[in-house]
């Protein structure tokens, strides 16, 4: 009996103790519910549970887009050649644009052409990538330092610079067969993904994607494309119609400020022999440094066709070097790659964190929706996925921890089978956005584009009507960012909104005759009108001028330096600075005199405009210098000297047997109201040189004038 009863009890304490943990395991969330409580929808659950199954330290994150599918779709294919695919016999006809102004036609090359609508659905619906292979489009690009060598290098692996140290043409074209003794290309990666905060495997895939091959032959990577030798971009930034866009992006787009001789020999120090002339806008190619000057490569550049002029040396102070940033000129591949890792993550990373969304800028944060996209391959994404993939899985780290940022859209269709899937190359193809070609005869292009007027955000065209258009094409580059974007409008004036006053925009048009694209248009490169001056401060001053220095400001033509009268209130022009200096000097003002200026940039077009106007600086000039009327020596061991009485809150009387101040001289101050002075010797019959100056007293220091001329007297 006592046996049954603790049975019964144990019994009871056993059900109890399991109806206790009951809800906190049988009424736990399954994966599939966290993923709906962060936003995915339905359609997107299944899959990434099973991914989830499989890598359980895999984290999915929703991005919100705000936006239609369908809508975002079309924008992304305004116009239809931003979004290219390479022509492949893999691939059926349904994933090329077939209306009339893309059927056929390449854009880029020979073999590059617009993709179809469904292609870019396909693409874009990122419900047809959640598997294993392609889901690495959307893991955050940020820097993991788990990343291994190993890994890179097996990213790396069908192209030459698997395991290999980095070997490249110099800027003179001969071959330089080590950067140096130890530093292999994945050496370089890895030291630019944690420089930039960015992963390695993403770069190194970003790569081969762009330049990759089983030799350095491409544009980006080869540095024997003329007249850009010994230039490199290995993500080939700024490449919007080709290779050679590119390089000229990363040699840093130099060009002449002011006419200019350029000469063809330099030593020690010194320029001498052949002479060429060259005219201000002139571009060039920089080669090396020497000493003041830059030796450089001339070229023309005439609507994408590159001409190679003369080389020489030109002094450094006539050259436009404002977009020597991110370490460009890029002459050899380690700089390529270290700091193209910058700009891009300067560029893109903040909103455009992943490889996605490098694709397709559908972020919601982002200021330049459906533009500032780093390819146009509308595989790209997918492609550099697959690249990643491997790599993960050669270096066995898939099962790590890893973070993926996932578009959703509204309105999204029911069904994912746009377009079958198909495998993505990750052979090296370049994949740069492309402007619209050219299909139609020369008559019709655009003539006349000229800017008339700008403000600090807006450009404002104009151009000559072309017959029988019924819409004209603007083409933008932003030249200081490398990213490219366009607008369309029915009349022959334009104008660019939202733009920035620190970068610079090339501007060109074309115009649609009878369902065909004309020519372009010449480029009209601007700056928008230069925002307020900042930095400027007192350089130097004296008793009738003032020397001011500031902040240089992209885009000026120039700075006004204006004079602030503090009673009326009003300000007076009293110095123009024109070129690229930062310095101004305001002359022929009074001695001991309180003064306020302030700096503006200008602009000079059809007309001139100025920016906004610097802080106040305000300043007094130094007190006069007064003048020795006479020096005596009235008696042994005596001097009496007498001057001009000027305003000033003291004088500083200087003495010595040296007549250059050197060596064995004394000083002494005299009041303000004095005018002569009587003072005492060491030595007889001896020549003295006396000088004199005046003082200010400002807070607790003294601001001296200048010496007066030196007056010499024989001691008695």
């Amino acid at each position: 009996m006592i046996k049954k009863t603790i049975s019964l009890f144990l019994a009871i304490c056993l059900l109890m103790t399991t109806l206790t943990i009951l809800p906190t395991t049988a009424f736990a969330k399954s994966y599939a519910d966290q993923l709906r409580d962060k936003g995915f929808p339905e359609s997107y659950i299944s899959k990434l549970v099973s991914l989830h199954n499989k890598y359980p330290k895999w984290d999915f994150q929703p991005l919100k887009t705000g936006l239609n599918f369908t809508a975002a779709v079309k924008a992304e294919r305004s116009p239809h050649s931003k979004q290219l695919i390479e022509r492949q016999s893999s691939l059926s006809a349904a994933y090329y644009c077939s209306c009339a102004s893309c059927k056929n036609k390449p854009q880029e090359g020979s073999s590059w052409y617009s993709a179809s609508q469904n292609a870019v659905m396909h693409y874009m619906d990122p419900r047809n990538f959640f598997d294993e292979k392609h889901i690495f489009q959307f893991e955050s690009t940020a820097y993991n330092s788990k990343q291994t060598k190993a890994g890179v290098e097996t990213i790396l692996s069908p192209t030459w610079m698997h395991n290999s140290r980095i070997n490249y043409l110099t800027t003179d074209g001969k071959t330089r067969k080590n950067y140096d003794s130890k530093t292999k290309y994945s050496d370089a990666i890895l030291a630019a993904a944690k420089n930039s905060g960015m992963s390695a495997y993403y770069l190194a895939s970003k790569i081969v994607q762009e330049v990759g091959s089983t030799k350095a032959t491409t544009g980006g990577a080869s540095g024997n494309r003329a007249p850009f030798i010994g230039i490199y971009n290995y993500y080939n930034i700024g490449a919007y119609s080709g290779a050679m866009d590119g390089l000229e992006w990363a040699a840093g787009y130099l060009r002449l400020e002011k006419d200019a001789t350029i000469y063809s020999d330099y030593k020690n120090g010194k320029v001498s022999g052949t002479k060429t002339k060259a005219k201000k806008g002139q571009y060039m190619v920089w080669r090396a440094n020497a000493g003041k000057y830059y030796r450089v490569r001339l070229y023309t550049d005439n609507n994408g066709r590159y001409t190679t002029g003369t080389s020489g040396y030109v002094p450094k102070s006539v050259c436009r070097t404002k977009y020597f940033n991110y370490g460009r000129p890029w002459s050899n591949p380690y700089k390529s790659i270290y700091n193209g890792a910058t700009y891009i993550a300067n560029g893109f990373s903040k909103t455009q964190n992943t490889g996605y969304l490098q694709k397709f800028n559908v972020a919601p944060g982002t200021a330049e929706k459906h533009s500032h996209e780093y390819m146009a391959n509308v595989q790209a994404a997918a492609s550099e996925s697959v690249t990643t993939y491997n790599a993960y899985k050669s270096a066995k780290i898939l099962n790590t921890a890893k973070t993926f940022i996932i578009p959703v859209y509204s309105g999204m269709p029911a069904s994912t089978a746009n377009v079958n899937h198909i495998s993505t190359s990750t052979s090296g193809s370049t994949t740069t956005t492309t402007r619209p070609s050219t299909t139609a005869a020369a008559k019709n292009r655009v003539t006349g584009l000229t800017l008339t007027g700008r403000t600090q955000t807006n450009l404002t065209y104009k151009w000559n009507k072309v017959s029988g258009a019924t819409k004209y094409y603007i083409d933008i580059t932003n030249k200081t960012k490398g990213t490219n974007f366009s607008k369309t409008v029915t009349g022959t004036s334009a104008t660019l909104h939202n733009l920035t006053d620190t970068e610079e925009y090339a501007v060109r048009v074309r115009a649609y005759v009878k369902g065909k694209y004309g020519p372009y248009s010449a480029y009209n490169i601007k700056h928008c009108l230069p925002g307020k001056v900042s930095g400027a401060k007192v350089k130097s001053r004296s008793a009738a001028s003032v020397a001011l220095q500031w902040s240089k400001k992209a885009g000026a033509d120039g700075y006004y330096i204006y004079r602030y009268d503090t009673k009326s209130k009003k300000t007076t022009k009293v110095a123009t600075i024109k070129g690229n200096k930062t310095t101004g000097t305001v002359s022929k003002l009074k001695a001991n005199t309180a003064y306020t200026f302030q700096v503006a940039a200008y602009t000079t077009d059809s007309s001139t405009k100025t920016g906004a106007k610097s802080s106040k600086v305000s300043t007094k000039t130094l007190t006069a210098t007064p003048k020795i009327s006479s020096a005596t020596s009235p008696k042994s061991k005596k001097i009496t000297i007498k001057w001009g009485k000027v305003a000033c809150s003291g004088y500083q009387v200087q003495y010595s047997t040296t007549k250059n101040f050197k060596q064995n001289f004394l000083d002494f101050t005299v009041k303000n109201s004095a005018t002569s002075k009587t003072f005492s010797t060491y030595r007889t019959k001896t020549t003295y040189y006396v000088r004199i100056r005046s003082y200010r007293t400002e807070g607790k220091k003294k601001v001296y004038s200048a010496w007066s001329a030196t007056k010499s007297v024989k001691v008695k």
